[in-house]
C-alpha cells in the first residue's frame, strides 16, 4: 500500500538557544523576528502549503512567549503543545511529544525549529514509500561545507554513517525527517530521560541499517547562529 503524506507535524521548539542570544534574547529561537514575525511563522506556512494540518509543538525554554501567540490554531490547522518540564535535550523533547500525542497517520513529519529546509513533502514521503524504514531524512547536498559534518549513504539510500568532517562537498542532515509512530515509539523506550536526536538516536538507528535518505536539492537555512539568522530575511523573502 502506498504510503499517504503526512499531514501532522512535530516541530522541536524547545532549546535554549544559546549561541543566538547575543542578538535574540528576549524570545525563544524560533520566535526571532525575521522581516517582522517570527521565524516560526514563516516555517508554519510553509509546511501548512506542504499540506499540514496539525502541529505538535515540543516547547521548553520561554514556551509561553510560543503559545501566547499561536494558542490554538494557526491559518486554521491546530496546534498542540508538549512540554517539558526540564530540558530533555532533542532526543527527550522528540520523544516526550510522540509518545504523548495520539496520532492519526502511520508517519508523522518531524522538523527542527529553527532550520529553513524547502523539503518537498510528496517526495519524501514516496522516498520513505521505497524504503519503509523507521526514519527517512531529508539531505541538503553542499558544495561548501565549513559548519556541518557530513552524512554517508549507501547504495541503497540508507544513511551509514553521521558526523563525517568535511570542508567540501557532502550531504548534511537537513533536520527533517519522517518518522514511523509506532515503530520509532518502540525504540525510544530504550533511552535515558535526556538524549540527543541526532549523535544518539539517529546515529544508533543508522548503524543497524535503519534510516533511508531522501535528497533535496532546496534552500536551506539554520538560524542557529548570527550570521546566519541575519541572512533570513533575504533567503525566506526571495521564495515568497
Amino acid at each position: 500500500m502506498i504510503l499517504c503524506r503526512p499531514r501532522e507535524a512535530i516541530i522541536l521548539a524547545g532549546g535554549l538557544g544559546t549561541r543566538l542570544r547575543s542578538v535574540v534574547d528576549d524570545r525563544p529561537k524560533p520566535m526571532a523576528p525575521v522581516s517582522g514575525r517570527p521565524f516560526l511563522e514563516h516555517l508554519m506556512d510553509y509546511w501548512v502549503n506542504q499540506g499540514i494540518s496539525r502541529f505538535v509543538l515540543s516547547v521548553g525554554y520561554l514556551a509561553e512567549n510560543i503559545r501566547s501567540h499561536f494558542r490554538d490554531c494557526y491559518r486554521g490547522c491546530s496546534i498542540e503543545y508538549v512540554e517539558e518540564a526540564v530540558p530533555l535535550g532533542t532526543g527527550g523533547g522528540f520523544r516526550q511529544a510522540l509518545q504523548n500525542t495520539l496520532w492519526k497517520q502511520q508517519y508523522v513529519t518531524l522538523v527542527n525549529g529553527d532550520t529553513w529546509f524547502e523539503v518537498d513533502l510528496a517526495q519524501l514521503t514516496l522516498d520513505a514509500d521505497k524504503s519503509r524504514l523507521p526514519v527517512t531524512i531529508a539531505l541538503k547536498p553542499m558544495r561548501s561545507n565549513d559548519r556541518y559534518s557530513a552524512v554517508r549513504i549507501d547504495k541503497d539510500n540508507r544513511v551509514v554513517e553521521f558526523g563525517i568532517k568535511s570542508g567540501d562537498i557532502g550531504l548534511v542532515n537537513g533536520g527533517c525527517y519522517l518518522i514511523d509512530v509506532k515503530r520509532v515509539a518502540e525504540v525510544l523506550c530504550k533511552y535515558p530521560n535526556k538524549f540527543s536526536l541526532e549523535e544518539d538516536f539517529l546515529v544508533q538507528m543508522a548503524s543497524s541499517g535503519r534510516v533511508g535518505a531522501s535528497i533535496h536539492e532546496s534552500t536551506f537555512l539554520d538560524i542557529g547562529i548570527p550570521a546566519d539568522y541575519y541572512r533570513s530575511a533575504n533567503v525566506i523573502g526571495a521564495q515568497k
